[in-house]
């Protein structure tokens, strides 16, 4: 059984992503072993399986048949291991949500063949269904944008005169694009582009707050409540909100510390600053503005689900 959010509150959506997971694993076609027990890790690794969640969900205002739901979601959670993968090589990460890397477990090369696989699993999972994939075509720029956003991210990289706007536009990048993809492309390719193209806008407001909230809890959180190393991310140069806004309250302090990696006194200015509250505030906008555009969807339980889970992220603590 998929152990998730979803299990007690939504059973019947825990239930098509122990499909979603079912059908990822089948898809796993490789003769060479260790690509494939390491892509088989990152799957058993757990995750909240937001992306393929809301997919489904907003698939419910489709016609789209089970079967290429499914097929949908597990191609959008595939394409988001990949990104993850590739995006660990990047960093040198040992661990995420707790558990080795599958770099640090298999190596950078048994890592970059996984990613890979993974991209092309996506697409061939795609393949696989009868879908009208003409009424895509407004949707072929989201991989490369999901690009851009993780080349922003590098560019941006030890700069701490970045603004806050920089951030956001990363992040729209990196990771709410991938959201705004998934709640959007079942309805897309069942021909609603209105209803498409107010999913996209809902998704990316949902996937800043995700990484808004994410990052939040970087320096909220321990690493084992977190499950990753505290101030990994800044000791790498990767300037997320709190860092930013500590950095408006005090630029020579902040500069200071992280010049001579005072670590622990920069973190300690962190939570005193006001930082994470201007950070949880910047989620709850995007947020906020998420949840008043889904008032907007077609009534009905599947909207007030949208509207549940939306508004649960916002307080997660994980």
């Amino acid at each position: 059984m998929v152990v998730n959010y979803f299990s007690k509150e939504y059973p019947k959506l825990a239930s098509d992503l122990n499909k979603v997971k079912r059908l990822m694993k089948k898809s796993v076609i490789i003769k060479n072993q260790d690509v494939k027990d390491a892509i088989l890790n990152i799957f058993n690794a757990g995750g909240k399986l937001l992306r393929p969640a809301y997919l489904l969900l907003f698939s419910e205002f489709s016609l789209l048949e089970d079967k290429q739901k499914v097929a949908l979601a597990a191609a959008i959670e595939m394409l988001h291991n990949a990104t993850l993968i590739h995006d660990d090589i990047v960093d040198d990460a040992d661990t995420r949500r707790g558990a080795t890397t599958i770099s640090k477990l298999y190596g950078a090369d048994v890592a970059v063949y996984a990613g890979d696989y993974l991209f092309v699993s996506a697409f061939k999972t795609l393949s696989q269904q009868d879908f009208e994939l003409s009424n895509l075509t407004d949707q072929t720029n989201s991989v490369e944008r999901l690009l851009g956003g993780e080349l922003g991210q590098m560019s941006k990289r030890f700069d701490l005169t970045q603004s806050i706007d920089d951030y956001v536009k990363n992040i729209s990048g990196k990771t709410a694009e991938l959201f705004a993809l998934a709640c959007s492309i079942p309805l897309m390719i069942d021909g609603h582009k209105k209803l498409a193209q107010r999913a996209f806008k809902i998704g990316r407001e949902i996937g800043l707050a995700f990484q808004i909230m994410d990052d939040y809890l970087d320096y909220s959180s321990d690493s084992v409540t977190l499950g990753k190393p505290v101030l990994e991310d800044v000791k790498q140069g990767v300037y997320s909100a709190p860092v930013l806004f500590a950095f408006q309250a005090d630029p020579e302090k902040v500069t200071a510390d992280l010049k001579d990696k005072n670590f622990e006194t920069f973190y300690d200015f962190i939570l005193s600053s006001g930082s994470l509250e201007k950070t949880k505030k910047l989620a709850k906008l995007h947020t906020d503005a998420a949840l008043t555009m889904i008032a907007k969807l077609p009534r009905g339980e599947t909207r007030e689900k949208i509207a549940d889970i939306t508004s649960e992220l916002l307080e997660r603590k994980i």
